[in-house]
């Protein structure tokens, strides 16, 4: 019990600095870390997972309250999506647990665990190519324009903190709905989404869509801990640690942050996100062999 907290603790510390670097309320990290390391079944994982986001994101908001760089109105449109997202991906996880265990060359494996850890290692790699390429660039945009800028769906909305600032309102609360699913089956909190498609998609400078992101991480992952709790995909005594570590992470990570320029901030990113995705294949993998 003893190794397990202090393993948790350590977790937390890392993925607190990665909510105070990049606002992405470090479920990312969180979720398959307490699978992989810990042993946690995914569903618990997951529960677990978003309950942490929640106290770190809470924390996180807290103290860059005087920034006034988050654009709550877009993150509100964003959300309408999101909570419905969370209830449809909830009940998908609570089917892959329906599902029992697999049998993978004799030996058995829980199905929520193989079929989450799948569609992670799938998202990170995908999330991983795309801002690698874009950080490559030798020449950044002067004026940031997002892709949603060119997709023209009425009703729209203008987002003053935008250098394109008319988004339709369509494409917006479909993103929010498919952040949320990815929030309750992963218990990714939707950041690992979240900043790369608000510098990319929305057209967010970095610093901006990294608290804009911090505020959406937590109003999502408010969400997910009622529908988790109630389905009672929890580790008490473990989340008690997440949320210790997670606060010494996060003024770690929000330190080095204010030092940082938007290109480094999300070449680090992905960097870090490739480690993930490299422990949760070594997870896969030693699960076949």
């Amino acid at each position: 019990m003893i190794a397990t907290m202090l393993g948790a603790l350590l977790i937390a510390i890392a993925s607190g600095m990665l909510t105070g670097l990049f606002g992405v309320g470090g479920g990312f990290l969180v979720t398959p870390l307490l699978n992989v390391v810990l042993g946690m079944p995914m569903p618990i994982a997951v529960g677990t997972g978003v309950m942490n986001i929640l106290g770190v994101s809470t924390a996180g908001l807290y103290w860059r309250r005087q920034s006034n760089l988050a654009d709550y109105k877009l993150a509100l449109v964003l959300f309408g999506g999101n909570a419905v997202g969370v209830y449809f991906g909830t009940h998908t996880l609570e089917a892959f647990k329906a599902r029992g265990l697999l049998t993978l060359n004799g030996t058995p494996i829980p199905a929520a665990d193989l079929y989450t850890l799948v569609l992670l290692l799938a998202l990170l790699l995908a999330i991983f190519a795309w801002m690698y390429l874009e950080t490559k660039r030798t020449r950044p945009p002067t004026i940031r324009v997002g892709l949603f800028a060119h997709i023209h769906i009425p009703p729209y909305a203008e987002f003053p903190s935008l250098e394109a600032p008319r988004l339709s309102i369509p494409v917006l609360a479909y993103f929010g709905l498919f952040a949320g699913y990815l929030t309750g089956l992963l218990g990714v909190g939707g950041g690992i989404i979240l900043l790369p498609a608000l510098v990319y998609l929305v057209g967010m400078r970095t610093h901006r869509a990294i608290v804009t992101s911090l505020f959406m991480v937590w109003l999502t992952s408010l969400v997910a801990v009622v529908t988790h709790a109630y389905q009672g995909n929890a580790d008490l005594p473990v989340l008690m640690a997440l949320l210790v570590g997670g606060s010494i992470g996060f003024q770690i990570g929000m330190s080095i942050c204010g030092k940082l320029d938007g290109l480094k901030l999300r070449r680090y990113f992905c960097y870090v996100v490739l480690g993930v995705a490299g422990m949760v294949l070594a997870r896969i993998v030693a699960a076949f062999f």
